[in-house]
């Protein structure tokens, strides 16, 4: 038992010395800072009518605003604690002094925790935005823990495919080129079919969106209703993302290098 927490002590310590002064956490808070601002000046001069559904409106815009923010940040994060193996050409000398399951999985959790800083900080934005901009709409906490969880779970899986491209590639603008793609595909997923729309992985978030949206182009007024959660769809999505993390971790060890 001594020498398996030795074994995981000196993994987490590895790869803490090698995000010395690296500075990655700037990336989440970056783009942090960017759907802030994105979302708070486009509610700075709203009517009463539009305050009252304040956090409706926040808990739709935010998950269209993923799709475009998070395959790009998830790329770059990979990307970036990746790289210095790459880059050095050190991999094939660590895989010699350390498990590459265990190399692939501490790499893995350390790009979670940056992940989390977006995550549970847009959880945080909401109320932020609430407060303000003065919206008297009651803040729907269950809704936003809700957002948060969904969130976290469909950047997890792109994360562990930004994750396995950016180790299997020898030059990072591959995986950054991914994650720009995946923005796109993802923004016009939402004008695909719902069955078609499906097959593209980047645009869950807003499959599991609290809120839907009708516009009325006479009147110019947008309306937002709840969506049903979709279990059964969220249970696969989860099955698919361990399946997926399974099948990259597997095909990484196996990898030559």
């Amino acid at each position: 038992m001594s020498k398996i927490k030795s074994g995981i002590s000196s993994s987490f310590t590895a790869e803490q010395q090698k995000q010395r002064r690296r500075r990655i956490w700037i990336v989440p808070l970056g783009f942090l800072v960017i759907l802030f601002l994105w979302a708070f000046i486009g509610k700075r001069s709203l009517s009463a009518e539009d305050l009252a559904r304040g956090y409706s409106y926040t808990l739709y815009q935010f998950p269209l605003l993923n799709v475009v923010l998070i395959p790009v940040m998830t790329a770059v994060i990979a990307s970036r604690l990746c790289d210095m193996e790459i880059k050095g050409n050190t991999l094939k000398l660590l895989c010699t002094l350390q498990k590459r399951s265990s190399f692939y999985d501490w790499k893995f959790i350390h790009e979670l925790k940056y992940l989390l800083i977006f995550t549970v900080g847009e959880g945080i934005l909401v109320p932020l935005i609430g407060m303000f901009c003065h919206f008297t709409q009651k803040l729907p906490l269950p809704l936003v823990f809700l957002h948060v969880g969904t969130t976290t779970l469909v950047s997890l899986v792109l994360l562990t495919l930004q994750h396995f491209l950016s180790l299997m590639s020898s030059n990072q603008i591959l995986p950054l080129l991914v994650g720009l793609i995946g923005s796109f595909l993802g923004l016009f997923s939402m004008f695909f079919p719902p069955r078609a729309a499906r097959f593209i992985l980047w645009g869950y978030f807003s499959a599991f969106s609290p809120y839907g949206m009708d516009y009325d182009s006479q009147t110019r007024v947008m309306s937002f209703y709840r969506i049903p959660f979709p279990t059964e769809t969220f249970v696969l999505f989860i099955l698919f993302g361990l399946l997926f993390f399974v099948v990259c971790r597997t095909v990484f060890v196996k990898k030559e290098v």
